[in-house]
Parts: C-alpha cells; structure tokens; sequence
C-alpha cells in the first residue's frame, strides 16, 4: 500500500471513529430525556388532534394506543378547533 492510500484510510478511520463517539454521546445524553413527555403533560391533545385532521394524517401517527384510550374526549375536536 503506498503511502497515500495509508493517509486516507487513516483519516476515513479516524473520522469514523468521531462520529461513532458522537453518536454514543448523543444516545447518553438522550437517555434521560423523555421526548414523549410534552406531548402527554404539556400540550392540549385537541390541538394535536385538529392538526392532524387539518393536515389528513392519521392520528395514529401522533398518538400510540394508550394516549388514545387516554383521550377519547379529544377525538372529538373539529379540525378547525382553535385552543
């Protein structure tokens, strides 16, 4: 191998090897995140629901089983709905 294919593969492994530390940072720092936690605690489930019917996205897309359950009374909402 000359010394110019080395380099580079030198530098593809290092680089690599940045993004696989990067990605384990992000993956520990997320960990205690709950990025669900807003969508249950903070924002109005109505608001989420006329949005997607505005927008003819399943809600299923937005809300699992156990928030719909969770919310039945949302389900209800117009698509024109303003909080």
């Amino acid at each position: 191998l000359s010394p110019v294919c080395l380099g580079s593969l030198r530098r593809a492994a290092k680089d690599m090897l940045q993004k696989l530390k990067m990605n384990k940072n992000l993956k520990i720092e997320n960990k205690e995140v709950a990025l669900g936690t807003s969508k249950i605690n903070y924002m109005d489930p109505r608001i989420s629901v006329a949005f997607c019917k505005r927008m003819e996205l399943p809600i299923e897309k937005v809300f699992n089983k156990a928030l719909l359950d969770k919310f039945p009374w949302a389900m209800a909402v117009p698509p024109n709905f303003h909080f």
